[in-house]
């Protein structure tokens, strides 16, 4: 039985400035950045108290469409976005009620790398993953 993602890939081109934002403004934490190849690292970050965990991809081995990238979940998403304002992130759409699902509140922004995240938080207990 399957227990769990080990981790996803998301495409990046400049492995610093994408540790910085997903580091400084979204919170993980590197769990691994050793070489690999030529002029690319294996960058592997993690969230707190997830067994999850994100990897760099050079962008041109993934194929990325209009869709979100990455989709998270956090405490508090107008919170979140009014933090994420005041540093500059391009939110993209939201915060919103989420229509699909009642207690359920969303977002949209641009990572540092011009991927698009989708983010949620929900406000009854009952209706959290």
């Amino acid at each position: 039985m399957l227990t769990r993602i080990a981790f996803q890939s998301i495409p990046v081109d400049d492995q610093d400035r994408a540790i910085a934002f997903y580091t400084d403004v979204l919170g993980l934490t590197v769990h691994t950045d050793v070489p690999y190849g030529d002029n690319w690292r294996w960058v592997f970050l993690e969230f707190d108290g997830a067994e999850t965990r994100l990897h760099f991809a050079r962008r041109e081995e993934i194929t990325v469409h209009e869709k979100p990238t990455l989709a998270l979940v956090c405490d508090d998403i107008d919170a979140a976005c009014a933090r994420w304002k005041a540093m500059g992130v391009d939110i993209t759409h939201g915060p919103d009620d989420a229509p699909w699902q009642p207690g359920v509140r969303w977002a949209t922004i641009h990572d540092s790398e011009g991927n698009t995240l989708f983010i949620e938080s929900f406000t009854k207990k009952d209706h959290s993953p």
